[in-house]
């Protein structure tokens, strides 16, 4: 019988697609702050890709689950903790990285951008990270990064590895975790107005559609309460609500 070291083994890694919400104070005060939806991507240090921008990841150490080992590369390369991770797939085509036979595994987290500061350790072979604002165009599908004056296509060759390939797949799986698996409550407070829940939500599936057919379309999920905010359209006081309980 055949032992597990005779057949040739690959090298395994953990990539990581954090999405997040920011928040652009609005100069009128009239006007709620504007929301933009970003990734998060850490320029390379080293080769292969030196200089380019790849998704925070790296290699699965001796005694490391997969998912441990991507907590830690999120740590060690954008100072990010406490996050949670949603496994998306495995990426195992042959030439995916010109190092050798490397299987990665992929993983989806949805956060806050204003929550964190940036941080990358000494150790990680991550030159930098940043978040890049995610534009997707719904005619053609494509799915733009941008930074300053640094874009980046999903779907093009700007990014290491095939990385463009697993944001992409990441972010329609992101829409229908929103859609259909409530991940929009990750952005939210326990009390929170219908305003605070739909603009991150459309931001995220491209839709749009009025208050009241936004809210129609939540009520399985949500729950109103006793309590009011400050915090609505023109500064005018707007309903809370909660998360339902039956969830």
């Amino acid at each position: 019988m055949k032992k597990t070291t005779d057949y040739e083994r690959p090298s395994v890694a953990v990539d990581a697609v954090v999405f997040g919400i920011s928040t652009v104070p609005n100069s009128n005060p009239r006007r709620l702050d504007e929301k933009r939806l970003e990734v998060l991507l850490v320029k390379r240090g080293e080769e292969p890709f030196k200089g380019r921008y790849a998704l925070p990841g790296g290699f699965l150490r001796p005694g490391e689950s997969l998912e441990q080992a991507a907590y830690r590369e999120l740590e060690e390369e954008t100072g990010l903790t406490e996050l949670s991770l949603l496994e998306i797939g495995n990426y195992s085509e042959p030439d995916r990285d010109p190092r050798g036979w490397i299987i990665s595994c992929a993983y989806l987290a949805l956060t806050n951008v204003n929550t964190y500061n940036l941080s990358v350790s000494p150790d990680s072979d991550a030159a930098e990270a940043k978040w890049f604002s995610a534009g997707y165009d719904k005619e053609t599908g494509s799915l733009t990064l941008e930074n300053g004056g640094e874009v980046l296509k999903a779907e093009g060759d700007g990014l290491a590895f095939d990385h463009g390939r697993i944001i992409y797949d990441a972010y329609r799986r992101l829409q229908d975790e929103v859609v259909n698996h409530h991940l929009i409550f990750k952005l939210l407070p326990e009390f929170f107005t219908i305003s605070e829940m739909q603009v991150p939500y459309e931001l995220i599936t491209g839709t749009s559609e009025a208050p009241a057919n936004f809210r129609r379309k939540v009520s399985a999920v949500i729950e109103e309460t006793e309590m009011f905010s400050g915090s609505g359209s023109a500064h005018r006081s707007s309903k809370l609500f909660k998360r339902r309980d039956i969830l």
